[in-house]
């Protein structure tokens, strides 16, 4: 039976001129997004939102943000229906090895610089001197030090709910498999729900690190500007 989605790697933009409104994806990217993340905990926590608050308008635009960094340092790829009108249905944003969020000056001006002017001083701050830093220590003491760099990093990953558990998620994650067969590469991704932990372990990810006690021994709480908190898990896929 042929699959009902097929995978599209998305181009990097020409950085002259750019403008990540323009880009003709970006509203549908932007809309699934949504869908996949409304009433996701560490959406509202990261962004400085109420978890209680039913208000979706802080999800597109932090995620978005994920894209944009994505198509200017690392790879985008969408999933798409099989047929003649190929609806995004769901995203996946990629970071090679040698490759991080953030860390060229283009990623910095079009896609961390607009997230941090929409947030608060405090939530700025809690950005940059906890958050971001546990954040890095938690994945390096769950993989070793500079394993996440030499892998393919998952930072971002939203179906729409209408099209879950149907094979999208494991289509835009096998793209990249089979890139880093090549060179015998792991993959590696970070969540924050025993959802998507059961999830990852379907597709061949194995949580981290190895010889804890299940998976609560491997989490780690984050707690937020507001005193919300969320937990994170770190898992890997070997290649080899």
């Amino acid at each position: 039976m042929p699959a009902p989605f097929r995978v599209r790697k998305l181009d990097s933009p020409a950085l002259e001129g750019f403008d990540s409104g323009s880009l003709p994806e970006m509203r549908d990217i932007e809309l699934v997004l949504t869908k996949a993340f409304t009433g996701d905990l560490f959406t509202a926590i990261v962004t400085g939102h109420d978890p209680k608050d039913p208000a979706t308008t802080h999800i597109g635009p932090f995620w978005k943000s994920t894209v944009v960094a994505g198509l200017l340092g690392g790879e985008v790829y969408v999933a798409e229906t099989d047929d003649t009108e190929r609806r995004i249905v769901g995203c996946a944003v990629w970071f090679g090895p040698g490759h991080t969020l953030y860390d060229t000056e283009a990623q910095q001006k079009y896609s961390l610089g607009p997230l941090m002017a929409s947030f608060s001083e405090e939530l700025q701050q809690w950005w940059h001197a906890q958050f971001l830093p546990r954040y890095d220590n938690f994945v390096a003491s769950a993989l070793g030090d500079g394993a996440k760099h030499n892998s393919w990093h998952l930072q971002t990953l939203g179906v729409d709910p209408q099209y879950q558990r149907k094979g999208a998620a494991g289509l835009l994650i096998d793209v990249i498999v089979e890139k880093a067969r090549r060179t015998g590469a792991m993959l590696c991704v970070e969540t924050e729900t025993e959802t998507n932990v059961e999830v990852y372990t379907k597709l061949g990810f194995q949580v981290m690190p190895k010889g804890k006690n299940g998976i609560y021994d491997c989490s780690n709480t984050f707690i937020g500007v507001n005193g919300d908190s969320f937990p994170m898990w770190v898992l890997v896929r070997e290649t080899n």
